[in-house]
């Protein structure tokens, strides 16, 4: 790889702008340039529109302090069909520029484009410019883009001039924008490992990448740290997982919980609800996970985590809990109030490449796995919280639970209604 040039490999990040609220304000013309939130039917926001965070609204802000911070503000009930519609919208059309695409979540993608500048004619930074002009005009919604030599970088560089903007990040401002970047807003960085790396005096990203392989080692960072810090450096050693049925590299599932609680069996539930979630993902992609990491949130937005390397590899949550919770107490601090719990399941394998250990543990947990695949054939006919663990009941039971099943009416526009369907999504302006 010759690291002098600009870009060595060129990695286009796509990130949707306020996706969720965007999508609702680019199906009805009525609700653009107002400010909107979706997450109505979960009693806490999930998305916000640029003119709703203008009002001082934020992700995870429960429904009933809506009204008093931002009083103009319109509650939508999410509409996921939508979202995925538009999203596979979005990986079809960064395709037609390149076959090397991930999808990596719904509201982005990864997409290379190293060596197509005479294919299209185009520079780097030009091609990545023609993709996202195309998404807008298609989607009728804007995107922060980001072009950089590592998948890392790019995310990065997609950050930088949200909402609408364009950042190219070749080699030679790499230490630049790192310097200006919090370790907290690196990928992969979040929680845990963030909170640690603060610890030994580790507070940007450039200071990160002024550290030594041995000082990693030294400090216990393991492969995922080490190949942040080689991404961040330049080096590209994360690849492009292409295809619609891509293997995940990790699975994580967050949420926020209303009211925040000090009750330490309620929030463990909230965390049991995390790892059955994150647990059906995984057996969903056919993989097993060997290590995990979870954390809490606090009302003041301070984040607690551990991370935990597994016996063996894993797919079913009652064993990860047991690990959890027997470590439970090193994030949960009595008479503190948590606002969110998490948990990302790393290191995953497919079941094929895991060779079985000498004492049949892999093997019985296999036969477990069994089990908790019939309850995921259960929960996708009659519901997704149908059948679940009792460790998970009373988050599943509270009262935010049940305010899933309806709409917050009054803050909907006349005529609007909570339940939405959508065939087919905006495709492009009319001239």
């Amino acid at each position: 790889m010759d690291k002098s040039a600009p870009y060595p490999r060129a990695i286009v990040h796509f990130d949707g702008d306020s996706f969720f609220a965007s999508v609702e304000q680019s199906k009805d013309w009525r609700l653009r340039g107002k400010p909107v939130v979706t997450g109505g039917e979960r009693g806490a926001v999930t998305s916000l529109s640029v003119e709703a965070k203008k009002l001082g609204a934020h992700r995870g802000m429960p429904m009933q302090e809506i009204r008093r911070v931002c009083p103009d503000v319109i509650v939508l009930a999410g509409d996921y069909t939508a979202y995925s519609i538009y999203a596979k919208r979005m990986y079809a059309i960064a395709k037609t520029f390149t076959p090397l695409v991930e999808e990596y979540s719904i509201d982005e993608c990864f997409a290379d484009i190293t060596g197509l500048e005479e294919v299209h004619g185009m520079s780097y930074e030009e091609i990545a410019h023609a993709i996202k002009a195309k998404l807008e005009e298609s989607l009728g919604i804007t995107f922060g883009v980001g072009l950089a030599p590592t998948k890392t970088l790019a995310k990065v560089a997609s950050k930088r001039n949200k909402p609408a903007g364009f950042t190219p990040l070749p080699t030679e401002k790499i230490e630049e924008v790192l310097s200006s970047t919090e370790i907290y807003d690196i990928w992969g960085l979040g929680g845990a490992s963030g909170n640690r790396l603060c610890s030994l005096g580790v507070f940007s990203a450039f200071d990160y990448i002024q550290k030594t392989d041995a000082w990693l080692t030294e400090h216990g960072f393991v492969k995922p740290q080490r190949d942040t810090w080689l991404e961040l450096k330049g080096y590209p050693v994360l690849g492009l997982s292409s295809g619609a049925h891509a293997k995940p590299h990790s699975v994580m599932v967050t949420r926020t919980f209303t009211p925040p609680s000090t009750d330490r069996e309620y929030i463990f539930s909230q965390l049991s609800k995390n790892v059955e979630a994150a647990c059906a993902k995984v057996r969903r992609a056919g993989m097993k996970a060997r290590a995990l990491s979870f954390y809490l949130k606090t009302q003041e937005f301070t984040y607690h985590g551990v991370q935990l390397d597994l016996p063996t590899a894993l797919d079913t949550p009652p064993r990860m809990l047991a690990h959890i919770r027997a470590r439970f107490n090193e994030v949960y601090a009595s008479g503190i109030p948590y606002r969110a719990s998490g948990v990302t399941l790393r290191a995953l394998e497919t079941e094929g490449a895991i060779t079985p250990d000498l004492f049949g543990e892999f093997v019985a947990e296999s036969e477990k796995s069994e089990t908790f695949r019939a309850l995921d054939a259960v929960n996708k006919k009659f519901g997704r919280t149908t059948m679940y663990l009792g460790s998970s009941m009373s988050a599943l039971t509270h009262k935010e639970a049940s305010y899933r099943s309806r709409v917050v009416h009054a803050f909907l526009p006349t005529g609007a209604s909570g339940g939405k369907s959508l065939n087919i999504p905006f495709l492009g302006t009319v001239h």
